[in-house]
């Protein structure tokens, strides 16, 4: 997980950032939740009326996108936390740095195949030339990004990569422990969690997030939901319905069937999120009608999410 900041923007410190309040959100979806609460931040709607809390979201590294499984995300935001802590990151945490920098340098393109060639080749040598795996903590971060960078100017048609990068991606996080909120954004989908008598993740969930402090948001059974929740058509749907999202069509489920009505054009990936901004407070009044206790949202339908919204008030 990473900022959505360059790395100079992390490491810059502004006076007048000092003492705001930062909300890391960490969201299970690939860009839905994304978009609604960029374009909740960039309203100013909340963040105007509370100037001292910024919104920073975190996005995947590399090699974690794809991710969907709640539990693995909490775990990896942990063990990042942990890395910023302590100083100590593993070969994956570093390769992932890397491939921050190039990306922000624009040394890499858009296209996923170089992406991929590229993370390969650091990968081999992060095995056959240092004998590291990628679980393993990094004892010189000087001394191995160079031999990485090394490697890879060698192995690889790009070209004019800096050897000395390893000061400018040490320093990755602007989260403080004593004032700021990590806050994780995630579907209650049946499908996200692993539910055995050995392996309770939705519970694990919870009682980690507790325990960190972080804020937990579940929407049952996905964001969706909570986008419904800004029509009062929301209390015409079938609530069983709501609950099973049964597959409608060979490409929607319930959920995103009913709100394409509403939203029409609609996709997970693009859509008119502007239309819902003037309608954030009637979310969170609608979200009071249904389920917002954290531990019965594992098997009702509802959302917490207006909670999170009126903290940021």
């Amino acid at each position: 997980m990473r900022e959505r900041r360059t790395f100079a923007e992390r490491t810059k410190v502004l006076k007048s950032d000092e003492g705001k309040r930062k909300f890391f959100l960490v969201y299970e979806g690939a860009s839905t939740e994304e978009i609604y609460f960029n374009a909740l931040d960039n309203s100013g709607v909340y963040t105007d009326k509370n100037p001292l809390i910024e919104l920073v979201p975190l996005i995947r590294s590399y090699s974690e996108d794809g991710w969907s499984n709640p539990k693995k995300i909490l775990d990896r935001v942990i063990a990042n936390l942990e890395e910023e802590k302590t100083g100590w990151i593993t070969y994956e945490s570093l390769l992932n740095r890397i491939m921050e920098y190039l990306n922000e340098q624009h040394i890499l393109t858009t296209s996923k195949v170089q992406a991929k060639a590229i993370w390969n080749i650091l990968e081999t040598c992060c095995t056959k030339v240092l004998q590291k795996t990628l679980r393993e903590d990094v004892e010189d971060i000087a001394k191995d990004c160079d031999i990485l960078i090394k490697y890879l100017n060698k192995e690889s048609e790009v070209v004019n990569i800096v050897t000395d990068i390893s000061d400018i991606i040490k320093s990755t996080s602007t989260y403080d422990e004593n004032i700021d909120k990590i806050c994780l954004v995630i579907d209650r989908d049946k499908d996200s969690f692993i539910s055995t008598p050995n392996n309770r993740q939705y519970e694990y969930v919870v009682k980690t997030c507790k325990k960190k402090g972080f804020g937990l948001y579940v929407t049952n059974p996905c964001f969706e939901f909570w986008l419904l929740l800004h029509f009062d058509e929301v209390f015409c749907l079938d609530r069983d319905k709501l609950l099973e999202n049964p597959q409608i069509t060979s490409q929607r489920r319930y959920t995103e069937y009913e709100l394409r009505k509403l939203l029409p054009g609609y996709t997970k990936s693009k859509y008119n999120v502007e239309a819902l901004m003037s309608r954030v407070d009637k979310a969170v009044q609608n979200e009071k009608k249904f389920c917002e206790d954290i531990v019965k949202l594992e098997y009702e339908a509802g959302s917490n999410v207006g909670r999170l919204i009126e903290e940021l008030k």
